[in-house]
C-alpha cells in the first residue's frame, strides 16, 4: 500500500510511503517512481526514494510544490523474469491550489457499469472544460453544463480499455460485480468492510484498518495493514494520511477519516474508509466510526445479525511428508455451524475441489485426490472452508527434501578429496540416503556418483591430480519417488602430484632446549625430487599419544631446521617429508631425541659490583626454569685475559641471590658467572666483568649514583691514562676505516667502468672446467687457468638464510672438507640474477683466489658449481661485522656502574680495542700489497 500525508503545508515535509505485508519482504524490490509521461514538465522532478525498513520505501525531500504534484507508482517485483512485477500500486497528489477538486481520487467499478466522474469547480469563470484520458484528450463539457459548480464525465458500460488516468483516477476492474478468475468464471466471496474482491485471485483487498480473508476484522485505532502489524505516525491517529492499495481498490483515507486532505471525521452512523460505509447495528450493537458494528455478547456479524457460530478447520497437520511422483490423498476436516458442504471446502494450491465430502454431526471432512505429485507442487498449500458463519483456512507446507547449500571440502589430496555433502537442507525429511555425484570440468566424462546411508564426510578415491571437479548431491527420503532434486554445485580441485623420495634424517644437535635436526635425500633420488617444492618437518610426542606438536616447512636446498624452547625430560620424534603444493610425500625413518637437562637454567640478570681493592659483589636473580629445588649457586671467576684455573664459591642455600667474593687482586678486571645447582649442576649464565679498585680508590662507593669525593692524583692519573688509550684507539680505528673507505670507493669506480678487465683494457670471459677458473682475454686466444678448492655438492647441509640482496643470498652451512666438518657462509646467486651478475660473481671468486689465506680477513674455503649455478665457500664469522659488535658492547647497553667507574663506554679494555685496531691495519695493509 501507498501513504501519502495529504495536508503537508509545504513540499519538504510531503512524503509518500509504500509498504508490503509480505513475508519474504527482504528478496523484493519496492520503488516509488513518478509518473512522467501523463503530467509532462520541463525537468525531472526532484526528490528522494529510500528503504528505511525492509518492508518500507519512502519518497520525500521534494523540492517544490511542482515536483510533490503528479502520479506515482509503487512497484513490488522479485527476481529478473518477464512476470517479475508482483504488483503496482498507484497514487495521485493534486494540486492543492488548483481549480478542479475530484469528488473521488480512485472510483472503482465493474464491467458493464455507468461510471459518473465528478470534478467540483472552483473557478467562478464560465469558460469549457476539457477532459484527458491518460494525458490525451477525450472529452470537452460546456460551461453551460457545469451544475452546482460541479463538472461530471459519464461513461456507459465500461471495460478494460476505460481504465487509466482522468482528472480524478479511474480504476476498472476486469469481471462483472462478484467475479473473479481469468474467465471472470468463479464466485467473489463476500468482501466486508468496504473491501473490494480481486479480480485475479479471488482474495478481498481489505481498506485500511481492516484485515481477514474477507475483512472481517477491524484494528486498533491507528493501526494498518495485512495483519495490522503497521501504526501511523501522529500518536497512532491517522488523521491526514491518503493509503492507495492495488488495484481495483484505489485510494482512500483511512477508516473514521473523509474529505480531500483526510482530516474530517466520519458523522453519526458511518464508518470506514472515506466514511463511505454506514452502520446498521442490530441486536444493540453500537456503532464504532473506525471498526463499524461493536456486537454485544452472543452475536457477530456486520451488522450484529449471526448468532451462529464460524467455521474451524480440524484434524490437519501443518506438514504433510510426500514423495514425488506419488498420489497421496489430502484429508481436510471442519466444524461450524451451519457445517460446511460439499462446496464449502476447497484446497487452495491447484484450485482443485474435493472429490467427495463425508458429513457426521459435528464435522466435514472432504478428501483431495492429486493424480501425481511433480517438483511444481512443492510450495505452500491452503485449505480453505467458508459458509455463512465466515470463513477459516489452514496452511501447510510441502518441500521434497533438497540440499540448501553445495557440498564442503574438508579434505584435499593428490587423488583423493574429502567432502561433507550436506550442512542444511530444505524440504521435509527424514533423510534416507545421501548420493554425490562428481565429474571433471574440463573432460566430457559423465557424472559418477557415490551412495552414503549416513551424514558423514565422503572421501572420492581415484581421481587426477590437479584436476578440477563439478560436485552436487541429492537427497532421498524412504519410499518410492523419495529422491529430491539436485542440490547447489561446488567445483572442488584435487592437489599436485604428491612426491615419492623419502628423505632421510642424519643427525640432530643439542643446545640446552633447542634442537637443530638436519636431513639429506637419497643418493639415487635423482630427478625426482623436481616435482617438490621443499620440505616439511613435524615435530610429535613420542607413542601412544602421538600429538603433533610443531610443523616447519624449509626450501628445497634448505636440509635442516631448528626448534626452539622444548622442555626439559621429554622424548620427541621428528619425521620430514618432500612436499609439493599440498600435497606430502612419504614420510622419513621416525627420528627420536630426548632433551635431558643437566639442572636449572640460567640466573637472570647477573651484576657485578666491585666492592674494595680484593672484594666484588656478585647479584642474579633465580632461573626462570629451577628444574627441582635449589640447593647452591655457584660462583666461578678469573681474571680476564689469563690463563688461570677457574676458581669458584658457593652460596650457603639455594635462597641466596648475592654473594661477596673476595681475596682478588687490585685493579684487576675480572670475569664472573653463576650457575644453580639442584640435584645437578645447571646452565652458566652469560659472563659480567668487574674490575677491583685500586689503592686510590679506597672510598669509591660502586653505586649507580655519583661518586662523592675528590679522587687523589695517582687515581687521577689513572683516568686520564685510560681516557687517552681510548682516544688514541678511536682515532686509530677511524684513520684505519678511513683507509677501508677510500681503497673501497677506488675498487668500485674501477668496477662500475668495467667489470673485471685485464690491464690492457680487454674484457675478461670467465669459464668453470672441474676446478679450474680459465681467464680468456679478448682478443687473445690463451686462457690464464687459475684453481680454486673445490667442494662436493654431497658434502655441504644450507642451515640457514643470514644474509640477502636484490640478486644474492648467503646462507649458513656446514661443510666438510678434508673430513673435518666446519661452519662456512654459502654465497648464491638468484635464479633471476642477469648475465652480468653471473660474470661479476665469477670475478669476486677470482679475486678470493688471488688473496690466499690470511689470519685478518675472511678467506676462502672452496666453491662448488651445481647445475650451472656457482656457490662461494666462505669463513663463518659467528659474531657479525665489527661495526655491530663494536656497538653492542657499550656499557650503555649492559652495565652503567662499569661506565661511571671506568670512564668509559665500552666494555672492551683499551687493550683489546687497540688490538682491533691493530688486526684491521694488518688485514687492510694485506689487501693493499694484493692490489686490491
Amino acid at each position: 500500500m501507498m501513504i501519502s500525508n495529504a495536508e503537508a503545508s509545504t513540499p519538504q515535509r510531503f512524503s509518500i510511503s509504500c509498504l508490503t505485508g509480505q513475508r519474504d519482504a527482504a528478496e523484493l524490490e519496492l520503488d516509488i517512481k513518478k509518473d512522467n509521461s501523463i503530467l509532462i514538465l520541463p525537468s525531472p522532478s526532484r526528490y528522494s526514494v529510500k528503504r528505511p525498513k525492509t518492508k518500507e520505501v519512502v519518497a520525500n525531500e521534494f523540492v517544490g510544490i511542482v515536483d510533490q504534484t503528479g502520479i506515482f507508482y509503487c512497484h513490488a517485483s522479485q527476481g529478473t523474469s518477464p512476470t517479475r512485477n508482483l504488483v503496482t500500486v498507484t497514487l495521485i497528489n493534486n494540486y492543492g491550489k488548483g481549480l478542479f477538486v475530484p469528488a473521488h481520487l480512485t472510483v472503482t467499478t465493474n464491467r458493464g457499469d455507468t461510471v459518473h466522474l465528478a470534478m467540483q469547480v472552483l473557478s467562478s469563470q464560465r469558460r469549457d472544460v476539457t477532459w484527458k484520458y491518460n494525458g490525451n484528450y477525450f472529452y470537452m463539457t460546456h460551461w453551460g453544463d457545469v451544475s452546482n459548480s460541479t463538472t461530471v464525465l459519464t461513461l456507459e458500460d465500461v471495460s478494460n480499455v476505460n481504465e487509466g488516468i482522468y482528472s480524478a483516477g479511474f480504476v476498472g476492474d476486469n469481471c462483472a460485480s462478484k467475479k473473479w478468475g481469468a474467465d471472470c468464471d468463479k464466485d467473489c466471496p463476500e468482501c466486508l468492510n468496504g473491501g473490494v474482491c480481486h479480480d485475479s485471485d479471488g482474495d478481498c483487498i481489505c481498506p485500511p484498518g481492516f484485515m481477514g480473508m474477507r475483512c472481517e476484522t477491524a484494528c486498533r485505532e491507528g493501526m494498518f495493514g495485512r495483519n495490522c502489524q503497521e501504526w501511523c505516525r501522529s500518536e497512532l491517529d491517522c488523521v491526514g494520511l491518503r493509503f492507495c492499495l492495488a488495484d481495483p481498490y484505489g485510494c482512500s483515507c483511512a477508516s473514521g477519516w473523509s474529505g480531500n486532505h483526510c482530516n474530517r471525521s466520519c458523522h453519526r452512523d458511518m464508518y470506514g474508509a472515506d466514511c463511505r460505509l454506514s452502520c446498521r447495528c442490530k441486536n444493540g450493537g453500537v456503532c464504532n466510526r473506525f471498526s463499524g458494528c461493536q456486537c454485544p455478547t452472543g452475536w457477530r456479524g456486520q451488522n450484529c445479525e449471526k448468532s451462529d457460530r464460524a467455521p474451524q478447520i480440524l484434524d490437519m497437520a501443518s506438514s504433510l511428508e510426500w514423495n514425488l511422483n506419488s498420489s497421496p490423498k489430502i484429508l481436510c476436516s471442519a466444524t461450524g455451524n451451519p457445517l460446511p458442504s460439499h462446496t464449502s471446502i476447497e484446497l487452495r494450491k491447484l484450485d482443485s475441489s474435493a472429490s467427495r465430502t463425508t458429513m457426521d454431526s459435528n464435522k466435514s471432512t472432504a478428501q483431495f485426490d492429486i493424480p501425481r505429485l511433480s517438483i511444481e507442487h512443492a510450495g505452500l498449500w491452503e485449505c480453505r472452508v467458508s459458509t455463512n458463519g465466515g470463513q477459516d483456512s489452514r496452511k501447510f507446507n510441502l518441500t521434497p527434501p533438497c540440499p540448501s547449500t553445495p557440498p564442503k571440502l574438508l579434505e584435499k589430496r593428490s587423488k583423493q578429496l574429502v567432502v561433507m555433502p550436506v550442512d542444511s537442507y530444505r524440504g521435509d525429511g527424514p533423510i534416507d540416503s545421501t548420493k554425490l555425484l562428481y565429474k571433471p570440468m574440463e573432460t566430457g566424462d559423465s557424472w559418477s556418483s557415490i551412495i552414503v546411508y549416513s551424514r558423514e564426510p565422503i572421501t572420492l578415491m581415484n581421481l587426477k591430480p590437479s584436476t578440477r571437479y563439478h560436485v552436487r548431491v541429492q537427497l532421498t527420503r524412504p519410499g518410492e519417488g523419495g529422491e529430491g532434486t539436485l542440490g547447489p554445485e561446488a567445483i572442488m580441485e584435487t592437489d599436485c602430484p604428491e612426491p615419492t623420495v623419502r628423505p632421510e634424517i642424519d643427525f640432530s644437535s643439542l643446545e640446552g632446549r633447542n634442537a637443530t635436526v638436519r636431513w639429506l635425500l637419497p643418493g639415487n633420488a635423482g630427478g625426482a625430487v623436481g616435482a617438490a617444492s621443499g620440505f616439511l618437518v613435524q615435530l610429535f610426542r613420542p607413542s601412544p599419544s602421538g600429538e603433533k606438536l610443531r610443523e616447519e616447512t624449509t626450501l628445497l636446498n634448505v636440509l635442516s631446521t631448528k626448534f626452539y624452547n622444548l622442555q626439559y625430560h621429554q622424548d620427541y620424534t621428528v619425521v620430514v617429508r618432500l612436499l609439493n603444493c599440498g600435497s606430502l610425500g612419504p614420510a622419513s625413518k621416525p627420528y627420536h631425541f630426548r632433551i635431558n637437562s643437566q639442572g636449572p637454567s640460567s640466573p637472570r640478570n647477573v651484576l657485578a659490583l666491585p666492592l674494595s681493592v680484593s672484594a666484588v659483589q656478585v647479584k642474579w636473580q633465580p632461573p626462570e626454569d629451577p628444574n627441582g629445588g635449589i640447593v647452591k649457586y655457584i660462583i666461578e671467576y678469573q681474571p680476564v685475559g689469563q690463563g688461570s684455573l677457574h676458581p669458584w664459591v658457593d652460596t650457603d642455600d639455594g635462597n641466596k641471590t648475592a654473594k661477596d667474593v673476595t681475596a682478588l687482586n687490585g685493579s684487576t678486571l675480572y670475569q664472573f658467572r653463576v650457575r644453580a645447582f639442584s640435584k645437578v649442576p645447571g646452565e652458566w649464565s652469560k659472563f659480567v666483568h668487574a674490575r677491583t679498585q685500586g689503592d686510590g680508590f679506597q672510598d669509591f662507593t660502586p653505586t649507580t649514583q655519583g661518586v662523592g669525593g675528590r679522587p687523589g692524583s695517582e687515581g687521577y692519573q689513572l683516568v686520564m691514562a685510560v681516557v687517552g688509550s681510548v682516544t688514541v684507539t678511536c682515532v686509530t680505528i677511524l684513520l684505519a676505516l678511513l683507509a677501508l673507505f677510500c681503497i673501497r670507493k677506488t675498487l668500485l669506480n674501477r668496477r662500475r667502468s668495467f667489470p673485471y678487465q685485464s690491464g690492457s683494457g680487454e674484457e675478461t670471459i670467465l669459464q668453470f672446467n672441474s676446478g679450474t677458473l680459465t681467464l680468456t682475454r679478448r682478443p687473445k686466444p690463451a686462457a690464464e687457468p687459475l684453481t680454486y678448492p673445490i667442494l662436493e655438492w654431497d658434502d655441504i647441509k644450507f642451515e640457514e638464510v643470514i644474509g640477502e640482496g636484490n640478486f644474492g643470498q648467503v646462507i649458513k652451512a656446514m661443510i666438510k672438507k678434508d673430513g673435518v666438518k666446519m661452519s662456512a657462509a654459502i654465497k648464491m646467486l638468484k635464479e633471476f640474477a642477469s648475465e652480468n651478475d653471473h660474470r661479476d660473481f665469477a670475478g669476486e671468486l677470482e679475486v678470493l683466489c688471488k688473496l690466499g689465506q690470511h689470519p685478518n680477513i675472511i678467506n676462502l674455503i672452496g666453491a662448488c658449481e651445481n647445475r650451472g649455478y656457482l656457490y662461494i665457500a666462505i669463513e663463518y664469522a659467528p659474531y657479525g661485522n665489527l661495526l655491530d659488535f663494536l656497538r653492542k658492547s657499550r656499557v650503555l647497553e649492559t652495565d652503567p656502574a662499569f661506565a661511571k667507574e671506568h670512564g668509559t663506554a665500552s666494555t672492551l679494555t683499551s687493550q683489546q680495542l687497540l688490538q682491533f685496531a691493530v688486526d684491521v691495519a694488518t688485514g687492510m695493509h694485506y689487501l693493499s700489497d694484493k692490489q686490491v
